[in-house]
């Protein structure tokens, strides 16, 4: 399960977004910081222990997007840019990408401004391959 933003780094991608007047910009474009978050897959299934120990919890990584120029931590910055520009800075979009029907599900969640619009995106997929079909390299990392 993914949890909240913790409130004050929330309320600082929140005022990041103007409320009135312009967007910020960066090089005559408003401005886009994302916050991205991937858990999942599950790990490999292992053998319980004799104490009956469940495999440990499928890890959780955070990268910070910029565009407009492209920057920030996640090592796809350019081509996740580029799909965003794309789709109009939607996450989510239809593919026609054919995928295995294997259950191994991936939660992801997208959080701060697009060109100056708020952005609060979470949605779980059966598996990486639906992900990466679905986000582009928009959760590559």
């Amino acid at each position: 399960m993914i949890t909240h933003l913790p409130a004050a780094l929330l309320s600082a991608l929140l005022l990041a977004a103007p409320t009135a007047g312009p967007a910020p910009t960066t090089g005559g474009a408003p401005a886009t910081t994302l916050r991205l978050t991937v858990t999942g897959p599950a790990p490999a299934t292992t053998a319980p222990t004799p104490e009956g120990a469940a495999p440990a919890a499928p890890a959780s990584r955070t990268v910070i997007l910029r565009c407009d120029p492209a920057g920030g931590g996640h090592p796809r910055a350019e081509a996740a840019c580029a799909d965003l520009h794309a789709s109009q800075g939607r996450v989510d979009r239809d593919s026609d990408i054919a995928c295995v029907l294997l259950y191994d599900p991936v939660e992801v969640r997208a959080e701060g401004v697009w060109r100056g619009r708020p952005v609060s995106f979470a949605r779980e997929y059966g598996n990486s391959c639906e992900l990466g079909a679905r986000t582009g390299a928009v959760f590559s990392f």
